[in-house]
């Protein structure tokens, strides 16, 4: 069956019977992408006068780390696509089709397209970030999740669990013991979807905050 061409208008990109995607790592020039995702992010759980980061920050953060000490973050991105994706050995199982049972229309195709010389329809459905670190309450370290979040109109299609399960697969390989996260906990859909995933929810503790002026503070006692 022939494929029917997407199509465009003022109100983004429609795409019709089939969509393809893969999970990548990010690179350096993804990171616009990555701070509109972040906005969008902050935007759904309405707490945008908590974000702080910026283009330079999470470039820096990310990339060009100032603090070579902290531990290396890993950023996954979904990109979907009209076109098959290239074929490659090592991301046999990062690439998938979906078949739609109705038009997909991304209004906001052009602020998430990314520019390649192979392909020209190729955009950003959502992102992952996640790092290692140690944990008293395990044998071997654990990653903490920092961000999760797929685009609006591509939600519900399969794309969350899937790159969830991505990351889950790639930590459950290297040894480790635990994915942490937090979660709003007025967002039952969120909630139940991570339980879904095999998530539990512990109630045994509060998470706390030292920052802004409050930590300030103990530089200016130190001198």
């Amino acid at each position: 069956m022939a494929l029917i061409s997407p199509i465009s208008s003022s109100n983004g990109k429609t795409f019709n019977q089939k969509l393809f995607s893969r999970i990548r790592v990010a690179i350096e020039c993804d990171v616009p992408h990555i701070y509109k995702l972040m906005q969008q992010l902050f935007v759904y759980h309405d707490i945008t006068h908590l974000l702080k980061s910026n283009e330079s920050s999470i470039a820096s953060g990310l990339f060009n780390s100032k603090y070579p000490h902290l531990s290396p973050v890993t950023t996954l991105l979904i990109e979907v696509s009209t076109d098959p994706f290239p074929s490659c050995a090592n991301d046999k199982n990062n690439s998938k089709e979906l078949d739609l049972n109705m038009p997909l229309v991304d209004e906001e195709s052009e602020q998430f397209r990314v520019v390649k010389h192979d392909q020209h329809d190729v955009f950003i459905a959502g992102y992952v970030m996640f790092y290692p670190c140690f944990s008293s309450f395990f044998e071997n370290p654990v990653f903490h999740m920092e961000n999760f979040f797929i685009r609006e109109c591509y939600r519900r299609k399969g794309f969350g669990k899937w790159l969830f399960s991505t990351m889950a697969l790639e930590v459950a390989r290297m040894g480790f013991s635990s994915i942490d996260l937090y979660a709003s906990d007025w967002n039952e859909s969120t909630l139940d979807f991570y339980k879904h995933m095999g998530a539990t929810i512990s109630d045994d503790f509060r998470v706390l905050s030292l920052a802004g002026k409050a930590l300030e503070a103990y530089e200016d006692d130190s001198n």
